[in-house]
């Protein structure tokens, strides 16, 4: 089934995905890997890090099956990208219903291709540095690995893959 990826244009959005990033906390949590603290992926803390015009839904055949908050510019982690070419996600994030069926792979082709419609160059992300799996998957569909430092306190291995 096809993955689509939707601007928000409605608050509600911003719950439903809240959600899903809880469901991803608890998940992770049991599997001794956690990264999140819940008041990190409230709606006002999402809100706060990444503007109101950033979050976009991951739908299959018109169903909300998860988000990504995708910038234009994210001089937090890239700061020595100062050119628009490049669009920065966040917080990737499936609902638990739906993880395990190959839909990352599918929503990195997603952002690619938005990438590519707006005619930018490069589709960039972070990751927790000591995470080999999440690491892997972005690995796995061919982003390259650029840094890995400290950004306040957070463990960032970079990413980039170009979309030309």
């Amino acid at each position: 089934m096809p993955i689509s990826l939707t601007k928000s244009n409605h608050p509600d959005d911003w719950r439903t995905i809240e959600g899903f990033l809880f469901e991803a906390i608890e998940r992770l949590e049991s599997a001794g890997i956690p990264l999140w603290e819940r008041e990190e992926v409230s709606v006002s803390a999402l809100q706060k890090a990444y503007g109101d015009d950033s979050l976009y839904l991951v739908k299959e055949e018109d169903k909300i099956i998860g988000g990504v908050f995708i910038l234009e510019m994210d001089a937090l982690f890239w700061p020595q990208i100062t050119t628009n070419d490049s669009l920065f996600f966040h917080k990737l994030v499936i609902g638990d219903a739906f993880i395990t069926r190959g839909i990352g792979h599918r929503v990195l082709q997603a952002m690619v291709d938005l990438v590519k419609s707006e005619g930018r160059q490069w589709l960039r992300c972070d990751c927790h540095g000591d995470r080999p799996r999440l690491r892997n998957f972005y690995e796995s569909f061919g982003f390259y690995f650029i840094d890995r430092r400290e950004v306040e306190g957070f463990d960032a291995a970079l990413y980039e893959y170009p979309c030309l």
